[in-house]
């Protein structure tokens, strides 16, 4: 005899899921360029556009919403242009363009930055960084506001209630094609809510 869904799987599911990727940052005549990552479980890398994150399809046949409520990155760079340049990293609740991470961001107290060597140098770092959503928006609004949680079925996570991770490079001359190497890991910690039976 089989037991329900609902009684496999509690009514609500907190874990933690982790997208890694291995790409290139650079944009090619200009001196900044940057990545971003997001709080969408459903797709935390906007340039796939897809459910990329491992885990998340396979939850999503038994809860129909999610809350993310901390995003952590490390970021593994390694510089492939024959300059030093400066990196940017940390968290925003608002979407930044690639163009337009510039030193300015270093202001907010949720960026940091740092140095790297040239290919020829000391050209790799590691940079991490973790943050509740709560610590990101400054309010415990994120634990209980639905603009904060999304569907399991379709990216409906409001921009209101999107947050993100970024790395930024700033160089004093023109990048070229090679830029910096990245291995970026993002881990999301996810609450899964409204379970849903399983049909077949």
């Amino acid at each position: 005899m089989y037991s329900s869904p609902r009684a496999v799987m509690p009514p609500q599911y907190n874990t933690r899921l982790k997208y890694i990727i291995d790409t290139v940052v650079t944009n090619v005549a200009a001196t900044q360029a940057s990545v971003r990552y997001r709080t969408d479980a459903f797709d935390v890398d906007p340039t796939l556009g897809s459910t990329a994150m491992p885990g998340f399809t396979e939850l999503a046949g038994l809860y129909a919403r999610f809350r993310t409520t901390r995003l952590s990155y490390k970021f593994s760079v390694a510089n492939q242009e024959a300059f030093t340049m400066a990196i940017l990293h940390g968290f925003s609740r608002t979407s930044i363009a690639s163009g337009s991470l510039n030193l300015q961001y270093a202001g907010n107290p949720l960026f940091r930055t740092s140095m790297l060597g040239p290919a020829t140098g000391k050209g790799t770092g590691i940079y991490r960084g973790s943050s509740s959503i709560v610590g990101i928006y400054g309010t415990r609004q994120p634990m209980f506001d639905d603009i904060f949680t999304g569907s399991t079925t379709s990216s409906t996570l409001s921009a209101n209630g999107t947050a993100y991770c970024y790395l930024g490079i700033i160089s004093p001359v023109a990048l070229t094609a090679l830029g910096v190497n990245l291995v970026a890991e993002i881990t999301l910690d996810v609450q899964f809510y409204a379970p849903t039976f399983i049909l077949t």
